[in-house]
């Protein structure tokens, strides 16, 4: 089976999770694959593909500068290998690329809810943005009639706006973590107590202000702990707003900015720190979580969307109401202090993390692209 994989791939794999993640993580798994001929199309100019370009056909659209353009040369580059599948990682801007005579064979993995994240831009011209890529996902997701959802919250989303659509070919098929996550981790007990840490870009969709609030709480408690924030800012107006609100509480040596890290770093990074906690307004079914749960981290959540798929409150994690640092401060006061009782919680996350091992989420696609294809 020729198999086209097409999304926005991270320049030279340095993957920092979300939609990029999911990417490297499916093509570092398909191309140990025998019975799949792998080409990975890249939506960006800038993509690196420096480790696949060895091993299977790689192509870059200059998507960015001219989507008209990138379409011309992604029809040239379906004429010119033939594949089988076209599997498309996220909807906008890729879904673009896509034409009626791919129909058949064409794929797109739903990751974001554009209309839930457009109510958490912080500016009007982001807000814009946002509507108007909705606009597009929902024209060209109604055409597309092979649609992996990532959770039942997606999902459900997608058939309560669109109806009973008898001619979609659907299937509810999780993200794959990197292998390098499933090595065996440290033992919780020798990890640093009362230590925790967030993964993810920072803005005001994931939450940290509220996390920030949950940490000076603790601190008014008498709980002495610190938080790691590995990440990047990608709005600059939330950046004023954490860095004011860090210096009113007068936090500042209890917050660690780690910067943007790899899933390799993340993963050495946070080898000591048992506890991760993504405090987020929506998420879909995030990676960050599962990348945790694999390395049997307490993981701390709100109960929003598809997290709740993923842990059971007080059996494999915590979830907390969100935008409530009262009751994220109650959590973590909880699990910081009965250390000696997150052994079992630890050991169930492990457990629940088998479902996103990669073998088993390929397995999964492949047998839907066969569906497909029969």
């Amino acid at each position: 089976m020729k198999l086209f994989l097409v999304g926005d791939f991270p320049e030279d794999n340095k993957a920092y999770g979300g939609v990029q993640g999911v990417l490297v993580n499916m093509a570092n798994e398909l191309v140990k694959r025998a019975d799949i001929e792998l080409v990975l199309v890249s939506t960006s100019s800038n993509s690196g593909f420096a480790k696949f370009e060895k091993i299977c056909s790689v192509y870059r659209l200059g998507f960015r500068s001219s989507f008209l353009q990138a379409r011309k040369e992604f029809r040239d580059i379906v004429i010119k290998e033939n594949p089988d599948i076209i599997h498309l990682q996220g909807v906008v801007p890729g879904v673009l690329l896509y034409r009626s005579s791919y129909k058949k064979i064409f794929v797109v993995t739903q990751h974001a809810i554009l209309s839930e994240e457009r109510l958490l831009q912080v500016t009007s011209k982001r807000k814009m943005l946002f509507r108007i890529k909705e606009v597009v996902e929902d024209y060209y997701l109604n055409k597309v009639k092979n649609i992996i959802f990532i959770s039942e919250y997606n999902k459900g989303i997608y058939f309560k706006k669109n109806g009973k659509i008898t001619d979609v070919n659907s299937e509810l098929i999780v993200n794959p973590v990197n292998e390098i996550f499933f090595k065996k981790p440290q033992a919780l007990e020798s990890q640093v107590s009362n230590e925790m840490y967030f993964v993810g870009e920072i803005k005001k969709r994931k939450g940290l202000h509220v996390l920030i609030q949950a940490l000076h709480l603790l601190d008014r408690k008498g709980i002495d702990c610190k938080l790691h924030v590995i990440g990047g800012y990608k709005e600059m107006e939330y950046k004023r707003e954490i860095d004011d609100l860090i210096g009113s509480l007068n936090i500042a040596e209890k917050v660690i900015f780690c910067g943007w890290k790899n899933q390799s770093e993340v993963l050495a990074y946070a080898e000591n720190i048992p506890v991760f906690v993504l405090p987020s307004f929506q998420e879909t079914l995030p990676l960050s979580i599962a990348e945790a749960m694999t390395q049997g981290k307490i993981v701390v959540a709100t109960d929003i969307c598809g997290i709740p798929e993923m842990i059971k409150n007080h059996e494999s994690g915590y979830l907390f109401p969100k935008g409530n640092p009262e009751k994220l401060a109650d959590v973590l006061e909880l699990v910081f202090q009965n250390q000696d009782k997150q052994k079992v919680v630890s050991d169930n996350a492990k457990s629940a993390s088998k479902r996103f091992e990669p073998k088993t989420v390929i397995e999964r696609t492949i047998n839907f692209y066969e569906r497909i294809l029969s």
